[in-house]
């Protein structure tokens, strides 16, 4: 008897184990017919993937699908978006439906093209993982990921290295709403770049922290933005709120948050509330440079010293003060700063 029930129960398993292994692989095989599905349904938005080889792993639980020589190009009217990536390894179905999750260290390289613009941009990251988010039509809503350590080389500029980096983009549902994007840079070593000497004294060849979160309002493609574009976007109310920014670099602490948009002449225009510390070896530096006139910088100083506070969690004396930037002018407060170089959009 007991033998006979010892044959029932290995049949049992048996049979759920056949199950469960072909349930698996008809799945692998539905996960590969979504992902041809998905590629053909990207040509349709001008997004051509493509890759090497294609592999699924994971049995008998996991779907581990991996791109050898992943690639993928985004053509509009007249912009060819392209990207180039290290092996990579993705996860579907971890987090939740229409999250994948990623992990793509190594090399990846960026090529933006337009009428007037042709930026190449070379990354490499020891390790870099995220997730990727897609509504129920399959397009992207939102991307996050984490890579560390970061180096990175525009064109054939020199290489910054960058301790960790963060970021998270969203495209809201509410169009109204439009995009956001927030990105944290730890520890970016500039010893590889030709730092002014008198930047480099003051400030140091490392800044400690950059983060900023923004909310792009209003139709506008940032990958390649144009003058008909820009005036578009501008005319239909359209603005870059600037949520929150902070730098550490060496003395010089900024945190604020603002709007900027553009001018009828297509200049940056913007108004910003920010608190600063360490704004008086700012103004030697610029003095120093010629960058702003010594009378100019003694007046800056009288105004500082008046409204600069010790913070009360302790920290250097910061002052909080209105930033804003019209007719190309960055003023602090009621001291123009700096004249910027107008921007000429094609």
């Amino acid at each position: 008897m007991f033998q006979r029930k010892y044959l029932i129960f290995l049949a049992v398993l048996s049979a759920v184990a056949l199950a469960w292994s072909g349930g698996w692989f008809w799945l692998a095989d539905k996960l590969r017919s979504d992902i041809a599905s998905f590629v053909n349904a990207q040509r349709d938005n001008g997004i051509v993937l493509d890759w090497s080889d294609m592999r699924i792993s994971g049995f008998p639980i996991r779907f581990d699908t991996t791109f050898e020589n992943p690639q993928a190009t985004r053509t509009t009217a007249d912009t060819r978006i392209s990207w180039a990536g290290a092996t990579t390894a993705i996860r579907p179905f971890i987090e939740g439906p229409g999250i994948v999750s990623f992990d793509a260290p190594g090399r990846h390289q960026f090529h933006i093209r337009n009428r007037d613009t042709d930026i190449s941009i070379d990354t490499n990251a020891d390790s870099l993982q995220g997730r990727l988010a897609f509504d129920t039509f399959g397009q992207p809503r939102g991307l996050r990921g984490r890579a560390a350590p970061l180096t990175a080389r525009l064109e054939d500029g020199p290489e910054i290295t960058i301790a960790e980096t963060a970021f998270d983009w969203e495209m809201h549902t509410d169009p109204s709403a439009g995009e956001s994007l927030s990105v944290v840079l730890k520890q970016i070593d500039l010893t590889a770049i030709p730092v002014d000497e008198t930047v480099a004294t003051t400030f140091g060849q490392t800044i400690q922290t950059v983060s900023v979160r923004a909310t792009l309002r209003g139709p506008l493609d940032p990958a390649a933005p144009d003058a008909a574009s820009l005036t578009r976007w501008r005319d239909s109310g359209g603005t870059l709120e600037l949520e929150s920014f902070n730098l550490i670099w060496g003395p010089l602490r900024i945190a604020g948050d603002g709007t900027l948009s553009v001018d009828p002449t297509l200049q940056p225009v913007g108004a910003f509330s920010a608190r600063i510390a360490g704004l008086d070896r700012l103004l030697d530096l610029l003095e120093a440079r010629g960058q702003i006139p010594r009378q100019q910088a003694a007046l800056a100083r009288i105004g500082l010293a008046v409204l600069l506070r010790t913070p009360a969690n302790g920290g250097p004396a910061e002052a909080r003060l209105p930033v804003t930037l019209q007719d190309r002018v960055l003023s602090i407060g009621p001291i123009p700063l700096l004249t910027l170089d107008p921007i000429i959009w094609n």
